[in-house]
């Protein structure tokens, strides 16, 4: 089981309600997430402001051993912008539901078909990584994702995208489309699980049980609504199946400051059930003796 994780802490992250990270405060949680020993780190796109511009070409500046990605629209003009940042690699995403097809950009299949083909070849091109995701997706007609992700399998993207944008997906429906993706495409496989019902944990788990490679995170959860996929949350699930490979991997003893940094720059507090506080220690389950 591939336990690799794209941390938007620094792009989903930003949507939470109360987060307006400076660049200072980039460049920190950056540092932190580096430490730490996160595989990727998602920025948002520099496309979307002359700031969001100057703190991707800062962070990739950092020499961090972590990847930097960047998450864009499927758009020529803000993959152009993209490639200039110094980014390690792309992650682009266009709406494949009928309701965003119909209400964010009027298109259909075959037209994503062929604007996908143009920025992954562009993207390419310049030797960077490329992750294709239909936003929405598990919402989508499903035989019409299969196909527009064999496509751009072939066409040699790193990886394949597929999003719980509203949180409804169930354990049942993540095995069966997950395992069904896997069988059709070749490349790696990232999810993004919102956490609208509190199944963003157990989804991303059995997503990963059922031939996905990557997940995307944030600390804390922070998010869109009521976030995605926690760090600490998955990090508690899979220390439980492979706690060798986990407390390997990554610097399980650097997510409490991690934690801390994020949650004072977004002024929320920790909650005292939070994994990292009751998760990782391996202490004596006996109860204390009551008195009466």
């Amino acid at each position: 089981m591939a336990k690799d994780t794209t941390n938007s802490t620094l792009r989903e992250g930003e949507q939470f309600a109360t987060a307006y990270f400076d660049t200072a405060q980039k460049i920190k949680i950056a540092k932190a997430l580096d430490d730490f020993g996160v595989e990727y780190i998602e920025l948002t796109s520099p496309a979307a402001s002359k700031q969001s511009r100057v703190d991707c070409e800062a962070i990739c500046k950092l020499n961090l051993k972590a990847k930097i990605l960047t998450h864009i629209r499927c758009h020529m003009d803000d993959a152009r912008i993209a490639v200039r940042t110094g980014v390690d690699g792309v992650n682009v995403a266009i709406g494949t539901s009928s309701h965003l097809m119909e209400h964010s950009h009027g298109k259909d299949f075959a037209f994503i078909s062929m604007k996908a083909k143009e920025v992954i070849e562009y993207v390419r091109a310049h030797k960077l990584e490329i992750r294709f995701s239909g936003e929405d997706s598990f919402r989508s007609d499903f035989a019409e994702i299969l196909k527009l992700y064999s496509d751009v399998d072939r066409l040699g993207v790193t990886r394949v995208g597929i999003a719980d944008t509203v949180g409804s997906a169930t354990a049942r429906e993540v095995f069966e489309k997950i395992s069904t993706l896997r069988s059709v495409v070749g490349c790696d496989i990232e999810t993004h699980f919102h956490n609208d019902t509190g199944c963003a944990i157990a989804n991303a788990y059995c997503a990963l049980e059922s031939g996905a490679t990557h997940v995307d995170v944030t600390v804390l959860g922070i998010g869109e609504r009521n976030g995605i996929t926690p760090l600490g949350g998955l990090m508690a699930c899979l220390i439980m199946v492979d706690r060798k490979y986990i407390v390997s991997k990554y610097r399980i003893d650097k997510l409490g400051y991690l934690e801390n940094l994020v949650a004072q720059a977004v002024e929320v507090e920790i909650p005292f059930n939070n994994y990292d506080r009751s998760s990782f220690a391996e202490k004596s389950t006996k109860e204390p003796e009551r008195a009466f």
